[in-house]
């Protein structure tokens, strides 16, 4: 039996699937028509040649979509009813030239949104993600999906607005507060169910509008914004000369409606006329200057609607490592932006803790682990909280140590799992040996754990060196969710005994793997090898009965009827008895029924002999 290592991928099937995937995709996708042609894009040039545009326009991949399906800010009716409005006022700093927090460390990579108009989903998420950068040092990727799928607003690919209450005190239909990791649910660019609960690792204390209720918020007001909460996330007029931005500074400026959602990371007043911002985009890296753009201050109504999040971080913790096979130890370390720090506290969510910055501690018992940790100053109080961050792997598949057969019959052997982790995907190498010779017929999850997948197929089949995979998945949404944490059986593995199978053979059922086919379970956060079970198939006995029991009958017990059957059949010609291994009465390894058993059975029953001996399942 194998002892997975839950960092090891099972990189043979991720290429299977990713070709699959590719040639899929290429069949059903068809040519890509841009929305943006090369005609249009030449025509751009001419028109920026005329008016004296200081950007370049080029083909791009957002190109590829409209605007309509790009741009998906849409204002909401009374959003201003009960929202919190900021005039800076009370921020007190110094403003400078110039100010970006990408050369200060404060985001994230660029993402794509592709032809979804999910815009104010990645502009609200991309403003969460670079404060949590900026106050804990953190690299997150924060589920736009989520966003998209469990918001209660109405809101999807064909638009919606700033949804910050989500990441603060608004729940999804789960009771869920809080960003969600990509991992969890990873954008997939439609509308996509809502498949919570999913895990909530962060949250903010409050958000607000930057300015007054009504009119633009001035540029200084929005710098003041950026300076004190981050990049701010902000709503922008788009054009096509913005769709085919392709770097330099924007001047292409229409004031038309406000469509896009997009973030604000910087300024600087020494560029262009008046001054540019750093927006950061959505369309991806190919798009404007590796994702960003340089717009001058009010082109296109840019900060528009502009909002910020307060994000009360100042507390990172981790762990290394983080899955391992019980027991294993987990260092934890943490790191606060707190001075005059009186008090440690951790939870590690198995019943264990701490009281140090800075502790080791072993998980002895199988599962997924919800670690917290609280750091107490003199004057404040920070707690941060991991779902689900810790992984103890215990986890096999199991089918019985041995299975009976008959000549020419089928047999069905069940495969359980016992999973400690939500599985998405399994992958179940099967290997059949031994001289018997038995036949793989097929497979079934008819009245089992996965019968619900939505994939159910091979991705390996050698009968001549008598080996199958199988591919068990689930689509990780509804109506095929994850299979959940347990134990049972996942499939059925129908085999075919020879008719001329004899006792003397044998065969194994192996799920342990072959070759580099490993049992591999997935799921989004940890992929791992199992451990695996071997089976031994032999012929059915007709041990199943009391030893002594020459003439088989129902009761299986030996008595005077044992005796006369078997005088009988030494001495006057009646029947051979249906089992030798249960009338072989001494369990000699001759196994023949002969004077002895009969004298040994004599003993038993009138002179207080021994019981006979045990069924020796070697004889027919």
């Amino acid at each position: 039996m194998r002892q997975g290592d839950p960092r090891r991928l099972c990189r043979w099937q991720a290429t299977v699937t990713a070709a699959a995937v590719v040639a899929l995709v290429t069949l059903l996708a068809g040519p890509v028509y841009a929305q943006l042609t090369e005609d249009d894009i030449a025509r751009l040039q001419e028109r920026g040649r005329a008016e004296g545009w200081t950007f370049e326009v080029k083909m791009n991949p957002a190109c590829e979509y409209s605007l309509d399906q790009l741009c998906g800010l849409k204002e909401p009716a009374n959003w201003r009813e009960g929202a919190k409005f900021n005039d800076m006022s009370a921020v007190k700093r110094d403003i400078p030239a110039t100010f970006d927090w990408r050369t200060l460390g404060g985001v994230t990579p660029i993402r794509n949104q592709g032809g979804c108009g999910s815009c104010w989903a990645f502009g609200s998420a991309g403003a969460l993600e670079c404060n949590i950068k900026i106050f804990d040092g953190e690299t997150v990727n924060l589920s736009e999906q989520w966003l998209v799928s469990c918001n209660d607003f109405g809101y999807g690919c064909d638009g919606g607005w700033w949804v910050h209450s989500m990441h603060k005190d608004h729940p999804d239909p789960c009771g869920g507060v809080g960003a969600v990791l990509e991992a969890y649910f990873p954008y997939v660019e439609w509308d996509a169910p809502c498949n919570c609960p999913y895990p909530h690792e962060y949250t903010i204390a409050d958000w607000g509008y930057v300015g007054q209720p009504f009119g633009m918020p001035s540029v200084e007001q929005m710098k003041l914004a950026i300076m004190e909460y981050g990049p701010i996330s902000i709503g922008v007029s788009v054009n096509d000369a913005f769709q085919g931005y392709g770097g330099g500074i924007f001047n292409g400026c229409e004031n038309g409606d406000i469509n896009h959602a997009v973030v604000l990371v910087g300024w600087d007043d020494n560029q262009g006329t008046n001054g540019v911002w750093f927006l950061r985009n959505s369309w991806g890296t190919w798009w404007g200057e590796s994702g960003y753009m340089r717009i001058p201050y009010n082109c296109s109504l840019v900060g528009f609607n502009a909002t910020y999040v307060d994000y009360k971080g100042g507390l990172s913790i981790s762990g290394s490592p983080t899955s391992g096979w019980v027991p294993f130890e987990v260092n934890f370390s943490a790191v606060t932006t707190l001075t005059d720090v009186i008090s440690w506290s951790w939870d590690f969510g198995d019943g264990g803790s701490a009281l140090i910055q800075n502790p080791a501690y072993t998980y002895n018992e199988p599962g997924m682990f919800t670690v917290t940790a609280e750091v107490k100053s003199t004057s404040d109080t920070r707690t941060k909280q991991k779902p689900n961050y810790i992984i103890a792997l215990a986890d096999s598949l199991v089918i019985p140590d041995t299975i009976e057969a008959a000549a020419g019959v089928q047999v069905v052997i069940p495969v359980r799992a016992n999973n400690h982790v939500p599985l998405q995907q399994i992958q179940l190498p099967i290997e059949y040996l031994g001289d018997m010779n038995i036949r793989f017929d097929s497979f079934s999850t008819a009245g089992c754990r996965t019968d619900y997948f939505a994939n159910k197929t091979y991705y390996h089949w050698d009968p001549a060196h008598r080996r199958v995979a199988i591919l068990l998945q689930a689509s990780g949404s509804s109506p095929a969710p994850d299979l959940p944490i347990g134990n049972g059986t996942i499939a059925k593995l129908y085999f075919t005994v020879p008719a001329a199978a004899r006792s003397d053979q044998w065969a194994t059922i192996d799920v342990d793997g072959y070759g580099t086919r490993l049992p591999c379970f997935t799921w989004p956060l940890i992929e791992y090898n199992p451990i695996g079970m071997i089976a031994s198939v032999a012929m059915a006995g007709c041990c199943e009965g009391t030893a002594g029991n020459v003439n088989g009958d129902i009761s299986g017990a030996t008595d005077l009827s044992d005796l006369i059957y078997l005088v009988n059949y030494l001495f006057l010609g009646g029947p051979a008895p249906s089992c030798e291994g249960e009338a072989n009465i001494d369990g000699d390894s001759s196994c023949q029924v002969d004077l002895t058993d009969l004298t040994y059975l004599v003993n038993n029953l009138f002179n207080g002999g021994p019981a006979p001996a045990l069924c020796n399942p070697a004889c027919p």
